[in-house]
């Protein structure tokens, strides 16, 4: 062990205890009477503390040759001097008395750390007080990132929230449908996964034609009977194309005519009966679903793939109000989970209503990830109804509804929570309507740290 003030440790040969052949008026003079039955691992301590304290009271330093015996009787005289010394001097020892008989575990000894024992300082965690305001201490603001502002007024136009879903726009989206019924086969690349890129008459998969024994025979038949007719077409075309002059044209062309609606006729009583349809992409896209597996069988009609471009996709809102889509502005949206808003610019309403409502479609502006379908929260702006108020980003409000709170930075390390009635501007911010007084600072991020704190 270090010892302290600088002073040299006792040497190896000074005993710890009181010495045994000393007299025994020495050694009850020398140890005070309320330590006498402890054990002997504090004593040497505790003389080393006392011997310490006395050199730097007499302003010297003892050599570890000059340390007195615990037991002897030069200890004893030291105390006695001590003791009818200063004031000062007999203050100390009490004082080591004190620390040795009240706190022994301020004595390190081997084999203990009592620096682990200690409780790490609470003084920068965060608590709640009993009203509901937080104390926050400036490391831990730090830490947490907290950013603040002065609430104060700004001119800004209400906005309407609407339910929406991402959609297609019309003319840059498509769907793949079987155009009779057969079974799926891959295309050369396989068949599409969603969010691979096609291009335009890309073949994404064949459809062979299934048909029933009953239907394949008749089928059959006929494309026997249309291939007789057909050779005998084409002899007749070719037997008048070589009288050409002396025969009127009219006759040429009618045969020609014949000969080729019956071929059209029996390659397509052919793909019927055992040729495939190729299935290509109406655009250049990105495939947003497949609905199909390989070998699937599928009806006249049924949809196969859906195509989207993903730059530009549209959403569609529905509003409770028809006069609203007549005096819609721009607007914004976000998902209805949360996330990143994004632009919306408008595009025009129906003016058939839909189960009640009225649907309005805006372009998204810029490229966010979306997906078709997609439910979404639109923001529409109502131009001309501009007014004052307190405009915070949504990042600093907690809650929804009645529960909304904002949290007020009172003093350096104090926040309170503040209830507040807003109203929606658009996909990133709101306007207080009350329970906010311009001019206070209110903390713009990291506020759900601040309600986290129990």
């Amino acid at each position: 062990m270090k010892p302290a003030y600088g002073i040299a440790p006792l040497p190896a040969s000074a005993d710890t205890q009181p010495r045994s052949d000393a007299p025994a008026s020495d050694r009850a003079r020398c140890i005070p009477a309320p330590v006498r039955g402890l054990p002997p691992m504090p004593w040497g301590h505790a003389a080393e503390a006392l011997v310490q304290a006395g050199a730097r009271e007499s302003g010297r330093l003892l050599a570890p040759e000059n340390t007195p015996d615990i037991g002897s009787p030069a200890c004893t005289r030291r105390a006695a001097r001590w003791r009818s010394g200063s004031g000062a001097l007999a203050g100390l020892w009490a004082v080591c008395l004190a620390l040795l008989l009240g706190a022994p575990q301020a004595f390190a000894h081997e084999g203990h750390d009592h620096a682990a024992d200690a409780a790490p300082p609470a003084a920068d965690a965060p608590r709640r007080l009993a009203d509901g305001r937080v104390m926050l201490a400036k490391p831990a603001q730090r830490s947490w990132q907290l950013r603040t502002r002065i609430a104060a007024l700004e001119d800004a136009a209400p906005a309407v929230e609407l339910p929406g879903r991402v959609v297609a726009d019309p003319s840059a989206g498509g769907r793949v449908q079987a155009p009779f019924a057969g079974i799926v086969e891959p295309g050369p690349r396989g068949l599409p996964l969603p969010g691979q890129a096609v291009k335009a008459g890309e073949v994404l998969a064949w459809l062979r034609p299934s048909v029933a024994p009953m239907e394949r025979s008749a089928r059959l038949a006929e494309q026997a009977d249309v291939a007789a007719r057909l050779a005998v077409a084409r002899q007749r075309a070719t037997r008048l194309a070589q009288l050409e002059g002396s025969v009127a044209q009219k006759d040429i062309d009618a045969a020609r005519a014949e000969a080729d609606g019956l071929a059209r006729q029996h390659a397509a009583l052919g793909t019927a009966l055992g040729g495939r349809e190729a299935l290509r992409a109406p655009l250049a896209g990105v495939v947003a679903a497949g609905f199909v597996l390989a070998g699937q069988r599928v009806e006249a009609g049924a949809e196969l793939f859906e195509l989207v471009r993903p730059d530009r996709l549209m959403v569609e809102a529905l509003a409770y109000d028809p006069a609203i889509g007549a005096a819609m502005g721009a607007g914004s949206a976000r998902g209805e989970a949360g996330g990143a808003s994004f632009a919306l610019r408008f595009a025009g309403g129906g003016r058939s209503l839909r189960e009640g409502t009225l649907p309005l479609l805006f372009r998204v502006e810029g490229a966010p990830l979306l997906a078709v379908g997609q439910p979404v929260k639109v923001f529409a702006s109502l131009p001309g109804q501009a007014a004052k108020g307190v405009v915070l980003p949504l990042a600093a409000v907690s809650g929804s509804g009645e529960a909304a709170t904002v949290w007020v930075h009172e003093a350096p390390e104090v926040f309170a929570p503040r209830r507040v009635q807003l109203a929606p501007l658009d996909a990133g911010r709101v306007r207080v309507q009350g329970g906010l007084t311009p001019g206070e600072r209110v903390v713009v991020q990291g506020a759900p740290l601040l309600g986290a704190v129990r």
